[in-house]
């Protein structure tokens, strides 16, 4: 067994190295990126939990409106004018989130989420959406989206029921300058509620989580590679395992 063959060399492959400079930073980025959404679902999920557990309270005695907060709330649905949030999917059928407007009883007004309707092929027709009469008392949790919304480039309709991809309660306040800035989503045993289905986050911490082991997977495969590409290590190694011919 020569030494040469003992012994570690380094032989720099360019090609190798630039692919390693350019992509290696990237997936480190991208694996560290999951990881810290894990965190950020993981304590969306507690806080959530954490309210969740609370009894329900009035909303007109609240003074500020956290997310997932259970509360009541009495007033009168006002029938005329509502959402239908367009391309809502639920159990693999097409149809409509509908968004009500309740009038409370201290004069402000609340979005609230009644849940999923189904939809008809023909996007002509409309899904007829009943409301009680009179005075009711809804229950469920409070929830804003926290991030930019989607849009789809349509404007919003202005016939009522209203057809659209997303609402922006900042935007509706100025057309409702009584709007709480705030929506409702009605518990799935209210009697007011459709087709029910509410998840906190859309991906899991766990799911996170995994998605960050690939990466960094991926991360050590491109180094295992750039340093057998680069060295003799693999040579040393057969060579070191391969018997002593001299013995």
């Amino acid at each position: 067994m020569s030494d040469s063959e003992n012994r570690l060399q380094w032989q720099l492959d360019w090609k190798s190295a630039l692919a390693i400079l350019l992509i290696l930073p990237v997936l480190l980025s991208l694996g560290s990126w999951q990881l810290r959404r894990a965190d950020e679902k993981a304590l969306i999920l507690a806080q959530a939990e954490s309210l969740q557990q609370q009894p329900p309270v009035a909303i007109g005695k609240l003074e500020k409106f956290e997310n997932y907060r259970p509360v009541t709330a009495t007033g009168v649905f006002d029938s005329q004018r509502y959402w239908l949030m367009d391309n809502r999917i639920f159990q693999g059928r097409f149809g409509y989130e509908i968004i009500a407007l309740l009038k409370l009883a201290d004069g402000r007004e609340l979005l609230v989420d009644r849940g999923w309707v189904a939809g008809s092929q023909d996007r002509n027709i409309l899904p007829e959406v009943g409301f009680p009469e009179g005075e009711v008392t809804l229950r469920g949790e409070l929830y804003k989206g926290l991030g930019k919304n989607y849009s789809t480039g349509f404007e919003a309709e202005k016939k009522w029921p209203r057809r659209q991809q997303w609402l922006e309660i900042e935007t509706l306040q100025q057309e409702f300058p009584t709007l709480l800035p705030t929506m409702l989503r009605l518990d799935a045993a209210d009697a007011n509620a459709f087709a029910v289905q509410r998840l906190v986050v859309n991906v899991s911490p766990q799911k996170h989580t995994g998605y960050a082991v690939q990466w960094f997977a991926m991360a050590f495969v491109l180094s295992v590679i750039f340093i057998l590409r680069n060295t003799n290590v693999l040579q040393v190694w057969r060579s070191r395992k391969a018997p002593n011919m001299d013995e």
